[in-house]
């Protein structure tokens, strides 16, 4: 059996992602099944199917006994106050003197991680951390999905503080905190020598740290489809392990093969622990470490072995890591470029242009591979992908080589932050000016997605299983892409007449847009700067110019002026009221002193403070109340505080609300 490390891995890591879509009883059903079917075709001597199949078993498994020993003792804290001892693992500072920590604990004998959300404190990596707090579990909401984010990771509990915070610092040597200390040091040191936005670029390329990107060049980053370049991940470490293999190359220890995959391997651990440990660092450095390790014990590198054996290691102690999008990217793109690039490329004929078209196959393979994996995770795809990756990748190598020199060197080299600082600036150009383009991004909200990714995963396996072909294998990954496009065009064409309702919350205040073709209608409680932001990237996703009629109901934050910049034909300010607005031929607006009224094809929705709701057939009410009083119809809520236990009630903060409304005057789930 060929590739069995590779066999191995993906055969685990396809029966993690199984057991997803089923609760914990139906976990263990399934996982017998697959137990069954292992031994019917071991019987009839095909080897490597009973492979497949008794891996996924184990992985069905792990993934229920996880759940049972593990996950659910550890929520079943929810709602409790606890003393809470543990040693902090990691620190992320923001602005207002704010950190995140997350904290290794042990909770009533049960070990654990936590995140805390606090003030900044005098702290270090490895502290140790005192306080009494609320637990609870993780939630999603309108701006972040907290819960399948840590849940990857093996969080599961957030806490809250209700007593002050002790600090005892650990004086003792601790190699990760120095490592991350030089982490950090190293980004303090790029923004001291390009305090623009080259620097805040190079420091998302290179230390995936993003916070210090704008909106506008985040939004563009996204919509030019180069969102992998600023996620550290194997393109990192591999740059990294030729420049040290250059070194090495130079040295004495070139001719020992053991010393030299030591130092190769110490120095990648080292650089896990720089770029702070994501799952998509870890797995690229499993990868290399494999790769590069086939050479002392006189065996042949193969890229399949090593990503099965990534895959395994990362998904063996955390059964959840299986649905990481930064791992199951990682993983998609180094297949297009290590398996099936290779494949097309030995078809190409020597002339002056391979190394060209060998580079465009790459970039096209990686996106084709990764294109199913973003649809599903980002809700969308880049029209000039390709071609972004192809401009940029001439300024990323360069910029990128020279930060790495700049660490290697301790943050001492003037000429190489000057050399980076001229990559970024040409970069930012370059992803403004294409990720400016109306049609670049193509957005898609629909949950079916998913479902024709794993469709198309089964298929693929499938047929490389039955036929042992890579052309057919390769033909039946470009039949998947078809089809997943196909598809998408299908749906965006079905959704043209439609009228689309979207209702969002930043937590506290609530946006209403209700869209019928170009005829667009905004309703926000307060100039608040996200619901300001929400509008504009509504604008961008549909491909919009414009918004026909907008009512602000309040003005609070000060913030009106960036609502008079969002191209408008009719701004209707909190002042103005008493007034009839009719968009298109089934949408009117009715706007009153305390509340507003849109009414869509029969439907009536009444957007009003919660102090005095207005009851009506949908009412949508923003602020907080404690009680919420008895309302005739459906009930959405903005305030993150509020929680009922009255189905009826609906919280926007947590929950996605886009509908379409039909002629017969109903609400639909707009995703299926």
């Amino acid at each position: 059996m060929k590739h069995k490390l590779g066999i191995i891995g993906f055969s685990y890591l396809a029966g993690l992602i199984c057991a997803t879509f089923f609760d914990v009883p139906f976990v263990f059903a399934v996982s017998a099944v697959f137990l069954t079917t292992a031994l019917i075709v071991f019987f009839l001597k095909k080897k490597t199917a009973a492979v497949v199949f008794f891996t996924a078993f184990l992985a069905v498994s792990v993934y229920g006994i996880y759940t049972v020993l593990i996950y659910e003792p550890i929520v079943a804290f929810d709602g409790e106050t606890v003393e809470i001892d543990g040693r902090i693992s990691e620190i992320r500072r923001y602005s207002n003197d704010t950190a995140s920590y997350i904290i290794n604990a042990d909770i009533n004998g049960v070990n654990t991680s936590i995140t805390l959300f606090s003030t900044d404190v005098d702290c270090s990596v490895g502290d140790i951390i005192r306080f009494s707090g609320k637990l609870s579990v993780m939630t999603n909401n309108a701006d972040f999905e907290e819960e399948s984010y840590y849940k990857t990771k093996g969080i599961f509990l957030k806490a809250t503080a209700s007593s002050g915070i002790e600090i005892t610092h650990d004086d003792s040597f601790n190699i990760k905190e120095l490592i991350i200390g030089y982490s950090d040091y190293i980004g303090e040191r790029i923004k001291s020598y390009l305090p623009g936005d080259e620097g805040d670029l190079l420091k998302a390329m290179f230390l995936g740290d993003k916070s210090g990107l704008s909106d506008s060049l985040s939004n563009n980053i996204k919509r030019a489809g180069i969102s992998h370049f600023t996620a550290v991940s194997g393109m990192h470490l591999t740059i990294i392990s030729h420049i040290l293999m250059l070194l090495i190359s130079l040295s004495p220890m070139k001719n020992h093969r053991i010393l030299k995959f030591v130092t190769l391997a110490i120095t990648i651990v080292g650089f896990i622990v720089f770029f702070k440990m994501s799952v998509s660092v870890i797995r690229a450095g499993i990868m290399l470490i494999v790769y590069y390790g086939a050479e002392p014990f006189m065996r042949k590198g193969s890229t399949l072995n090593s990503m099965g054996l990534a895959a395994l290691a990362i998904t063996l102690f955390n059964p959840y890591a299986c649905l990481d999008a930064g791992l199951l990217l990682s993983l998609a793109g180094t297949f297009g470029i290590g398996v099936v690039s290779p494949f097309f490329c030995r078809k190409l004929r020597s002339d002056r242009f391979k190394s060209l078209k060998t580079a465009v196959i790459g970039s096209a393979c990686a996106t084709m591979c990764t294109f199913p994996l973003s649809c599903a995770f980002f809700g969308g795809f880049s029209i000039v992908g390709i071609l972004m990756n192809m401009l940029l990748y001439p300024l990323f190598f360069p910029a990128l080589v020279c930060v790495a020199l700049f660490v290697l060197v301790f943050a001492s080299g003037t000429g190489l932050m000057f050399a980076a600082g001229l990559c970024a600036k040409a970069m930012i150009a370059v992803i403004n000016f294409f990720g400016g383009f109306k049609y670049s991004y193509i957005s898609l909200d629909y949950n079916f997605i998913s479902v024709i990714c794993v469709a198309a995963v089964i298929f693929v396996t499938v047929i490389y299983f039955c036929f042992k072909s890579p052309e057919r294998t390769a033909m039946s990954v470009g039949i998947s892409v078809c089809v997943l496009v196909g598809s998408v065009t299908a749906m965006k064409l079905y959704d043209l007449d439609k009228t689309k309702l979207y209702m969002y919350s930043d937590g506290d205040d609530v946006c209403v847009i209700v869209a019928e073709g170009a005829d667009v209608c905004v309703v926000a409680s307060d100039d608040s700067q996200d619901i300001c932001e929400y509008i504009n990237d509504f604008l961008q996703k549909e491909f919009l110019d414009g918004i026909s009629v907008m009512k602000l109901m309040e003005s609070t934050n000060n913030n009106i002026r960036a609502f008079e910049e969002i191209p408008c034909e009719v701004f209707s300010t909190p002042d103005i009221y008493d007034k009839q607005y009719s968009i298109g031929e089934w949408l009117n607006l009715y706007s009153y002193e305390n509340y507003s009224t849109v009414d869509i094809s029969g439907v009536s929705l009444t957007i009003s403070p919660a102090a005095e709701p207005v009851d009506d057939s949908i009412c949508v009410i923003y602020g907080y109340k404690k009680n919420i009083p008895a309302l005739s119809g459906m009930v959405y809520c903005s305030n993150r505080r509020t929680v009922s236990d009255n189905m009826e009630i609906i919280n926007l903060y947590y929950e996605t609300a886009e509908y379409f409304v039909n002629k017969n005057g109903f609400l639909q789930k707009m995703k299926i």
